[in-house]
């Protein structure tokens, strides 16, 4: 096969390149790495949602991933490594068994609660989990906390800050965070002050002042949906109660996710009475069961 693919290449004049580096390298200002979500409710046992350092599984972790984009050939000063503002959350099948990798409950799916900043069934911010024992995984260098049988694998500032470090000892070239939306940005749930995670990563990493210009012009509104009629929405993940006033769809509905109920792959969301709506990518359905889309 390669005899063959390598005499294509002198016959055409067009060099093949076989190599397993990263030859986009050249063309990209920078790679965001995803280094989040290595642990969830697909696993049936609780896990970290982003540790540093491997633990039972040696390809899971940020260190692992930064590294094998590294040694394929993408520049270290273009990688920009995962943060996330947010934990997974787990139910457990023994409340008495509060380890990594403790199994999930086989009656039910393996999801928390969610939680008031995220509105995810299964995402939490790890600031909010003060009624929580918290503890930490030394190993994989990230918290973990437990309530009876929840369980959430989670990031806080400590383990930021030492992601950070480690960043900066790799020289990497900086970070990317998901999301902003699901840290404390008006600073009321965790006490810290708005956006602590992100402050103590911008921090960390020596952006102590904004260097943000506002655009000349701002962008233009989004256009609520047209009126779809009455009917109840479902799957609402809110509980913020919106105005009374509005139009469209969520004219009286308190803020929130609902399902459309003439088009399963489309979803409504509800903020203070207007009415925005979002459509789910090819092949997913929106769940009310978790406001959130899945396969069909």
């Amino acid at each position: 096969m390669l005899a063959a693919f390598e005499q294509e290449a002198r016959l055409s004049n067009i060099q093949a390149d076989f190599s397993s580096t990263l030859p986009g390298g050249g063309y990209l200002d920078y790679f965001h790495v995803m280094t989040y979500d290595f642990h969830g409710s697909w696993d049936g046992q609780t896990g970290e949602n982003s540790p540093l350092y491997s633990g039972n599984n040696a390809y899971l972790s940020v260190d692992y991933a930064m590294n094998y984009w590294k040694s394929n050939g993408a520049p270290a000063e273009k990688l920009l490594v995962g943060f996330p503002t947010y934990g997974h959350s787990f139910i457990l099948k023994d409340p008495h068994s509060i380890t990594l990798r403790a199994l999930g409950h086989p009656k039910h799916p393996p999801l928390g609660p969610a939680g008031p900043l995220t509105n995810w069934s299964w995402r939490v911010s790890g600031c909010t989990l003060s009624s929580y024992f918290q503890a930490w995984d030394a190993p994989q260098d990230v918290p973990y906390a437990y309530k009876s049988t929840e369980w959430v694998g989670y990031d806080n500032i400590k383990s930021f800050n030492i992601k950070t470090d480690w960043l900066k000892k790799n020289n990497y070239g900086g970070a990317m965070v998901w999301s902003l939306d699901m840290d404390d940005f008006t600073g009321t749930f965790c006490k810290q002050g708005k956006y602590p995670l992100i402050t103590t990563l911008k921090n960390a990493l020596g952006q102590q002042s904004s260097s943000c210009v506002p655009p000349a012009q701002p962008n233009p509104p989004i256009t609520a949906a047209p009126s779809t009629g009455s009917g109840s929405g479902s799957g609402s993940s809110g509980s913020n109660t919106g105005s009374s006033g509005g139009s469209g769809f969520c004219a009286g509905k308190a803020n929130g996710i609902y399902a459309d109920p003439t088009n399963k792959s489309k979803f409504y969301n509800c903020n203070n009475g207007e009415t925005f709506t979002q459509t789910c990518q090819a092949g997913l359905v929106f769940d009310s069961s978790c406001s959130c889309c899945n396969w069909a």
